[in-house]
């Protein structure tokens, strides 16, 4: 399914009698398999945070999922993400079944659905995961449903890599990713990989750009993702936060004290809203983690691979402990870091499944600053503030700008009103007070307007000299023009308000 340029399927269309010839998979009948790959219809909406309070008009996009034990259909979040209505769909069965959301996880763009009628899942056969990742050069076939026909596909290619890559779906997290030349083609996100009749992945994005470049999820992740949610609940990834670089420069090793036939890498930075903060400190040098030896470049040997010591990582629930032998002050010692379910509110990630959060006051609209906003904002003449807000996303907690701060506050639009007019170059500025009071969430914005100064509602922004000043008598009379005039339902979005 595509919702977005750089997530789209990987599976290309060839003859369906091929499919019907069990030589392409020797451990399961190519029948059984087929079985399990189901089409996914979805309706969904995504809202417009350039003017919050409506939405785009609705569309409609097809994906794939494959069912799992328990009744259950496994699938990307992307394919399902922002989805008014879901229907999934058998091969070789005209009828569409309502399909429901039972769990998504953004950050690993995966998501379980289920179907209520029991009608559905007749004549189906579970898919059976792999014991391991398939090696390089190794043959995959992958299932689906991309664009160029109805029926379901399949096409074959080998693994070219086993690498780490961004998620685009989110935007910012980097898991593991299966690297393989199969042709790519839209709307085949969700279906499986298979290696020896077994599913070892399960297909997701690739390159616009490049030829025969496509990824899938692997193992790892998904495995992963199906243990978060036993509980009942999807908890996602704990983020170590611990930034570090490599110490293969000779004069950085003899400055941190590090002895020969010692390795490690060394943290030149803790986030503070992640389970490091407090714990790691900058210049400790990482010598292992878990009992596997970190290399100088940061590598680690898991599973008969190499792979980066985050991988140790990817595979904890939170909760659970990371332990690292760690050089501090010229001596090692041993370093416990609970693994804690985390939330931090300057973490960019694309937003899914939820409505924009707005204020309105005198025809100008104030919202959080988000990732949405900033794609909304390029669209419109860019201004120094605008600059100021890609700074704010970059480095608010490397300079501590979010102390005493739960968000970024940002004037989005202006209405055009007789009581606003020229106030344009506040436009995409972060709102730092309204009467004297500091701005720490959007939330705070009404309770500032009920104590004017003077008669006067007084607006200062991050970086401006110059303040936005409103006649208090007349700011609540425009609200209701501007609300009538430009056919604004309410004056506000102010809670987390889930998309139905």
């Amino acid at each position: 399914m595509n919702k977005n340029a750089l997530l789209f399927c990987l599976a290309a269309w060839i003859s369906c009698n091929f499919l019907a010839d069990p030589r392409g998979c020797a451990a399961a009948s190519m029948s059984a398999i087929r079985s399990s790959v189901v089409k996914i219809h979805a309706t969904f909406q995504v809202d417009d945070y350039a003017m919050p309070w409506q939405a785009e008009r609705p569309m409609s996009g097809t994906g794939s999922g494959f069912i799992i034990e328990k009744k259950r259909i496994l699938t990307n979040a992307h394919v399902i993400s922002n989805a008014r209505f879901l229907q999934v769909q058998k091969d070789s069965d005209p009828r569409r079944y309502p399909a429901r959301v039972l769990f998504v996880g953004h950050d690993c763009d995966l998501a379980i659905l289920t179907v209520d009628d029991p009608v559905f899942f007749e004549g189906t056969t579970p898919a059976v995961f792999g014991k391991s990742l398939p090696r390089l050069n190794d043959e995959v076939i992958v299932l689906g449903y991309p664009m160029g026909g109805d029926r379901i596909s399949l096409t074959k290619g080998v693994v070219s890599r086993i690498d780490y890559s961004v998620y685009m779906h989110s935007g910012v997290d980097q898991h593991l990713v299966l690297q393989v030349d199969a042709a790519i083609n839209p709307g085949n996100s969700g279906g499986p990989v298979l290696y020896n009749g077994r599913v070892v992945g399960l297909a997701f994005q690739g390159i616009s750009w490049a030829e025969n470049i496509g990824y899938a999820i692997p193992l790892p992740v998904i495995h992963r993702f199906l243990d978060d949610i036993r509980d009942g609940e999807y908890d996602g990834y704990p983020e170590l936060g611990a930034a570090t670089i490599e110490v293969c420069n000779e004069a950085l090793r003899r400055d941190l004290g590090l002895p020969k036939g010692k390795s490690g890498i060394v943290v030149h930075y803790v986030d503070p809203f992640t389970s490091a903060y407090g714990i790691l400190k900058e210049r400790d040098v990482l010598l292992s983690i878990d009992g596997s030896r970190i290399e100088d470049d940061g590598s680690i040997r898991m599973d008969g691979e190499t792979v980066l010591f985050a991988e140790v990582l990817e595979r904890k629930q939170c909760g659970e402990d990371a332990v690292f032998q760690v050089w501090r002050d010229n001596r090692e010692i041993s370093v416990r870091v609970p693994l804690k379910k985390w939330t931090d509110p300057f973490l960019y990630r694309h937003r899914y499944d939820e409505r924009p959060r707005y204020f309105m006051v005198a025809g100008l609209i104030f919202s959080p600053l988000t990732r949405e906003l900033m794609a909304a904002l390029e669209q419109a003449p860019l201004n120094r503030q605008f600059h100021q807000l890609v700074y704010c996303m970059t480095y608010a907690k490397m300079d501590e700008l979010y102390h005493g701060r739960d968000e970024f506050v940002v004037l989005v639009r202006r209405l055009p009103h007789q009581i606003n007019t020229y106030s344009d170059s506040f436009l995409s500025g972060i709102l730092v007070e309204v009467n004297g009071r500091f701005i720490a969430r959007l939330e705070d914005i009404p309770a500032a307007l009920e104590k004017p100064l003077n008669g006067f509602h007084v607006l200062k922004f991050l970086g401006m000299d110059d303040s936005l000043v409103i006649p208090a008598e007349d700011a609540r009379q425009a609200t209701e023009e501007c609300m009538k005039q430009y056919g604004i339902p309410a004056v506000s979005n102010i809670g987390k308000e889930t998309a139905k």
